[in-house]
């Protein structure tokens, strides 16, 4: 049975509990993170592991579950939740999985579970790689740099430096950390600290708080990234 990885965020600590409570209920469901804020889901459901299913209250201050779905990864299938019917119509204007009215009972709650159980079986998941474009120095000049490329990324001040397999030099260019990580989601790159954004099939070795790449780049993973990275491991890794 195909277990698929689910969030819950909600401003309500009831509709937390309650929600987390029918997740570890369902058979085809594991419960993987719970957030208040939106704001800290944000950095997971933009990253390189993303859950399958997000559970996504509409009305939330700072950032909305609606804002929240559109900057969400591709793959993710959402389901809002909301205790106001206003709301619906906005919601299914971004193609929702499903939308939940509270309150709502466990059965309610398992029939849209399983629906979008069935659309993340049909729906293949592979890391994509896809062109990212760069822009030059000289005006109106872009440059192709498949997402496959890209070892790892810096940061640089206000910039970014992009190491790639074809070229010893790093592409420099004026981004935030923030904004590479979501243009280069549904790929295979993580981020592991404040500074690095790094390409998952690069990797040599993790040893203890390092990871280390094949061209020999030492990496600590910092204290905010280690629960969503060592969670990408423990799900890669083959155990004795």
């Amino acid at each position: 049975m195909k277990i698929y990885k689910a969030i819950v965020v909600d401003d309500e600590t009831h509709a937390l509990d309650t929600l987390s409570e029918y997740i570890n209920k369902s058979p085809n469901l594991a419960l993987s993170g719970c957030y208040e804020n939106p704001l800290d889901a944000l950095n997971i459901m933009t990253g390189s592991n993303a859950p399958d299913v997000a559970f996504l209250d509409i009305d939330m201050p700072e950032l909305s579950g609606l804002s929240l779905a559109e900057m969400a990864n591709s793959g993710i299938q959402v389901i809002f939740v909301s205790a106001h019917e206003k709301y619906a119509l906005e919601a299914f204007n971004l193609h929702p999985a499903g939308y939940l009215l509270k309150p709502f009972s466990f059965e309610t709650f398992l029939k849209t579970a399983t629906h979008v159980c069935r659309l993340l079986s049909n729906t293949p998941h592979l890391p994509v790689n896809k062109p990212i474009f760069l822009k030059a120095s000289v005006k109106g000049t872009y440059i192709q740099v498949m997402s496959q490329e890209i070892k790892y990324v810096e940061a640089m001040l206000n910039y970014v430096k992009i190491y790639t397999t074809s070229s010893e030099s790093p592409k420099i260019i004026y981004h935030s950390m923030k904004s590479v990580e979501r243009k280069l989601g549904g790929t295979n790159v993580i981020r592991v600290s404040r500074s690095f954004i790094i390409n998952t099939v690069f990797i040599k070795l993790v040893e203890g708080n390092r990871v280390i790449l094949k061209d020999g780049t030492d990496v600590s993973i910092g204290q905010s990234y280690k629960d969503n990275f060592f969670s990408y491991l423990d799900s890669n890794t083959l155990n004795n």
